[in-house]
């Protein structure tokens, strides 16, 4: 679920909650962004999303990407950034979002640490 609120007079003051996935860390949660500040109440829950507000994407070009992954004026929307905050943030498995840390899905180890990053998440 995303819900967006609008003024229509000021399109620059666009506030989305975005509600947690069924099976992630996140489900149920409640989590808002004033577009596309991410309000932490100094908590970080995401490698993407920093405790100054800082959402980490590279549509928003906050992370280096190529070609589509970065904003395309007049193509690029504020759907598809919510999505893919919704999708790819918000997801099951957030520990691998780390760079770096998805070549270790595959050991024992970096199972037990998504799982920890994961349980951590839910509690917070």
């Amino acid at each position: 679920t995303i819900i967006i609120r609008v003024y229509e007079v000021r399109i620059d003051l666009l506030r989305a909650v975005i509600k947690g996935a069924d099976g992630t860390p996140y489900h149920d949660g409640l989590f808002f962004f004033d577009f596309a500040k991410y309000h932490t109440h100094g908590l970080r829950i995401n490698p993407n999303l920093y405790d100054d507000g800082k959402t980490c994407l590279s549509l928003l070009c906050t992370w280096r990407g190529s070609g589509v992954e970065n904003w395309q004026p007049g193509k690029s929307t504020m759907l598809e950034v919510l999505l893919l905050i919704q999708g790819l943030i918000f997801n099951a498995e957030p520990y691998y979002n780390e760079p770096g840390y998805e070549s270790s899905k595959a050991s024992h180890h970096g199972r037990q640490q998504s799982k920890y990053y994961s349980e951590n998440m839910f509690l917070l």
